[in-house]
Formats: structure tokens, C-alpha cells, sequence
């Protein structure tokens, strides 16, 4: 019990720490890419948790594993017309990264 409240408090200022040093520290436009990056994110887990439920229950996801890519497909769109915007180096490092990963991302589920 003192172990999961030591890891529970430990995560808990990581959280913390990362809230204060990593975000508070980004511009606005960084900020939206982050946001971006946050909702590819979120949607990569959508997938992966539908996956997972149809191999191991033989669940049909097929519309949960649909919506995800739908998602992605969204935030590319979004991430195109952000990119238009910007005009922080770091946040335009960060948008091509993401548009890196966005375009493996679907070329991978595409195959």
C-alpha cells in the first residue's frame, strides 16, 4: 500500500513538473501544435484499443477503428491550415514533426 502511494505522489509532481516547466514555458502557438499532438495521440489509443478488442473478443470495432482514422484524418487538416499561421521557429519545428508522424500514421493504416 505505501509503494502505490509513493507512485501515485511521485507521478502526481511529474505531472506537475511537466504542467509547469514543459507547457507553461510554450508560446501560444506552440500551445495549438501541442493540442494537435495531444488529439493524434488520443486517437493512435482509440485505434489500439479497438484492435485489441477485436482480436481479443472477436468484437466488432470496425466504426470505433473508423472514427479514429476519421480523427486523424481531421487533424492533419487542421495541422495544414495551423501551419499556414505560424511563424515561431520552435512551433513550426514542432508542426512538421507532427505532420511527419500523421503521414506515417496513415500510410502505415492505409496498407
Amino acid at each position: 500500500m505505501k509503494k502505490l502511494l509513493i507512485l501515485i505522489l511521485v507521478l502526481a509532481a511529474g505531472y506537475f513538473a511537466y504542467q509547469k516547466f514543459v507547457v507553461n514555458g510554450m508560446s501560444d502557438e506552440q500551445k495549438q501544435v501541442q493540442t494537435l499532438a495531444d488529439e493524434f495521440q488520443t486517437a493512435r489509443q482509440r485505434l489500439s484499443q479497438a484492435e485489441r478488442s477485436a482480436a481479443v473478443g472477436g468484437l466488432d470495432t470496425t466504426s470505433d477503428a473508423d472514427d479514429a482514422m476519421h480523427t486523424v484524418g481531421l487533424l492533419q487538416e487542421k495541422l495544414q491550415a495551423l501551419s499556414e499561421k505560424l511563424s515561431e521557429e520552435k512551433a513550426i519545428a514542432l508542426a512538421e514533426k507532427l505532420a511527419r508522424e500523421l503521414r506515417s500514421f496513415l500510410e502505415r493504416r492505409s496498407r
